[in-house]
C-alpha cells in the first residue's frame, strides 16, 4: 500500500511541497528568535525575489510542458485546436519531442541569464535601505548576488522540470525535489544555528537547490537515451518558435505584470515600512505561495493528462477530471488558510519580534490566493487548447490592482494589498478565465461552481466577517 501511495504523482508532489514549504514557514520563525527584525526582513526579501524567477521561467514552462504531453500523444504538431480531434492512441513523436527540447535548450539559457540580471537589481532597489540595519559582517550585498546566481539557474532548469512533466515523470522528480529541499532546509537551519551570517545562510540555502538542478540534468538525459530517435543539439526548430511564440510571449507578458505588480507591492513596502512591519508581511506573503502550490496539487498534476486528453478530444474525460482536482484544490486551499489563521497565536507567543502577523490581514492574503487559484485552474484548463489568454486576464488584472492599491492604501494600509488583489481578480480575472473554460468544454453554469468552489469560498468569506 505505501508503494502504491508513494506512486501517486499527487503523493510526491505534495511531499515535494511541503519540503519546499519548510524554509519558507519555519526558518523566518528560527531567524526571529536569533536575529535582529532587520536580518529577517533582508532574509524575506531574497525569499520574494526568489519567487520572482517565476515571472520569466513560467513564460516558458507551461508552454513547453504542454509541448512535451502533446508529443507524447503522437501529436505532429504544437497547436492542438477545440476542433476535430486526432486519432487516439498514437505513439509518442520523439522527433517533435526532441525538436522541443532543442528549442527550449537555448530559450531557457536566455531566460535564465535575464532572471539573473533583474533578481539582482530588484534585489538592490528593495532591500537597500534595509541594508543600513545590518552590520558590514553580515555580506548583504554578496548574499543577493548568490540569490541572483540561483534564481537563474532555476530558471534554466525549468526545462528540465517542463520535460519531466510533460513525459509524465512527476512522481520520480517530486520525491527526489523533497529530498533536495530537505537537505536545504536543514543546511540553512544550521547555518542559522550557528550564526553564520546573511551569506552562509545563503550559501547553505542554494548549493542543495543548485545539486537538485544537476540532478534533474542527469534524469533527463537518462531517459532522452532510451527513446529512439530523440537527437540533442543547441539547435532550435524554426517551425516549433513560430508554433510555440504565442503562448509564450502571452503567458510572459501576462505572468510578468500580474507578479511584477503584486509581488512587486511587496518589495516597494520594503522600501517605505518599518523592518518589522516588512518582515510580517513579506512572511504573510511567502506563505500564501507554498500553500497555494500545495492545495492545486490535485488540478497540477492533471495537466499533463488534460492536454493529451485535448489531442485525442475526449472532452468528457477532460470534464470529469478538472471537476473532481479543481474541488479537492479548493477544499484543501481553504482548510490550509483556516489552519494557519488558527496557528498564528501560536506564533506570536513563540517570539515576541518581527513576525506579527495580524489575523485579518492574513485570511484577506488567503482569500485572494483562493480567488487567484480559480481563475488560473478555469485558465490552465482552457490553455489546453493551446489558445492562451493569461496575457489579458493577467495585464488587465494588474492595472486595476494598481489603481485600486493606491487609492486604498491611505485607508487600509499594508492590508490594501491583498484587499486590492482580491478585487481585480473579481473584476477582470475570474471571468475571463470561467467564461472561457465554460464555453469551450460545455461546462454548466452555475452547477460546476456550486460543486467546486462555492462552499470553500463560503466559509473563506465567513471567516473574514467573524475574525475567526
Amino acid at each position: 500500500m505505501i508503494r502504491r501511495l508513494a506512486a501517486r504523482p499527487a503523493i510526491a508532489t505534495w511531499a515535494a511541497f511541503t519540503f519546499r514549504a519548510l524554509p519558507l514557514i519555519l526558518l523566518p520563525v528560527f531567524i526571529a528568535l536569533r536575529a535582529e527584525p532587520a536580518f529577517l526582513a533582508i532574509w524575506l526579501v531574497l525569499i520574494t525575489l526568489q519567487g520572482l524567477q517565476l515571472l520569466f521561467e513560467s513564460s516558458l514552462t507551461a508552454s513547453f510542458v504542454r509541448s512535451f504531453s502533446y508529443a507524447m500523444g503522437g501529436a505532429d504538431r504544437l497547436r492542438i485546436d477545440v476542433g476535430p480531434p486526432m486519432q487516439a492512441g498514437l505513439s509518442p513523436n520523439h522527433v517533435l519531442l526532441s525538436g522541443t527540447w532543442n528549442t527550449g535548450a537555448v530559450l531557457y539559457a536566455g531566460m535564465a541569464l535575464l532572471t539573473a540580471l533583474m533578481t539582482l537589481i530588484v534585489g538592490a532597489w528593495s532591500a537597500g535601505d534595509i541594508v543600513r540595519y545590518l552590520g558590514p559582517q553580515h555580506l548583504a550585498r554578496p548574499a543577493l548576488a548568490v540569490f541572483a546566481v540561483g534564481a537563474g539557474l532555476r530558471a534554466y532548469g525549468g526545462l528540465h522540470l517542463s520535460y519531466l512533466y510533460g513525459v509524465e515523470r512527476i512522481t520520480l522528480v517530486r520525491w527526489w525535489e523533497a529530498a533536495f529541499w530537505f537537505v536545504a532546509f536543514i543546511s540553512a537551519c544550521t547555518a542559522i544555528w550557528t550564526g553564520a551570517g546573511l551569506l552562509g545562510l545563503a550559501l547553505a540555502y542554494q548549493v542543495p537547490l543548485a545539486a537538485n538542478i544537476l540532478w534533474n540534468i542527469w534524469l533527463c538525459r537518462r531517459d532522452q537515451s532510451a527513446r529512439l530517435g530523440f537527437v540533442r543539439c543547441w539547435r532550435p526548430d524554426r517551425d516549433i518558435i513560430v508554433q510555440l511564440w504565442p503562448s509564450v510571449w502571452r503567458t510572459g507578458v501576462g505572468t510578468f505584470v500580474y507578479l511584477g505588480t503584486t509581488q512587486g507591492a511587496g518589495l516597494y513596502y520594503a522600501t517605505i515600512g518599518e523592518p518589522a512591519q516588512v518582515a510580517a508581511f513579506l512572511f504573510a506573503m511567502s506563505l500564501i505561495r507554498p500553500l497555494g502550490q500545495f492545495a492545486q496539487v490535485p488540478f497540477f498534476t492533471k495537466v499533463p493528462v488534460l492536454a493529451r486528453l485535448q489531442v485525442s478530444g475526449e472532452r468528457g474525460a477532460q470534464q470529469a477530471i478538472a471537476e473532481r482536482s479543481m474541488r479537492q484544490s479548493y477544499l484543501l486551499h481553504m482548510a490550509m488558510v483556516l489552519g494557519v489563521a488558527l496557528a498564528l497565536p501560536l506564533l506570536a507567543q513563540m517570539q515576541g519580534r518581527g513576525l506579527q502577523v495580524p489575523l485579518q490581514l492574513w485570511l484577506l492574503i488567503g482569500l485572494a490566493g483562493y480567488l487567484e487559484r480559480m481563475g488560473a485552474m478555469h485558465l490552465q484548463l482552457y490553455s489546453s487548447t493551446n489558445h492562451i489568454l493569461v496575457h489579458w486576464a493577467n495585464g488587465l488584472t494588474a492595472l486595476v490592482f494598481l489603481g485600486l492599491a493606491v487609492g486604498l492604501f491611505g485607508w487600509l494600509g499594508v492590508a490594501a494589498f491583498p484587499a486590492a488583489q482580491a478585487l481585480a481578480l473579481l473584476m477582470i480575472y475570474l471571468p475571463i478565465g470561467m467564461i472561457n473554460s465554460y464555453r469551450t468544454y460545455a461546462l454548466p453554469i452555475p452547477g460546476f461552481e456550486l460543486k467546486t468552489s462555492v462552499l470553500p469560498l463560503v466559509v473563506l468569506l465567513w471567516a473574514i466577517t467573524r475574525g475567526m
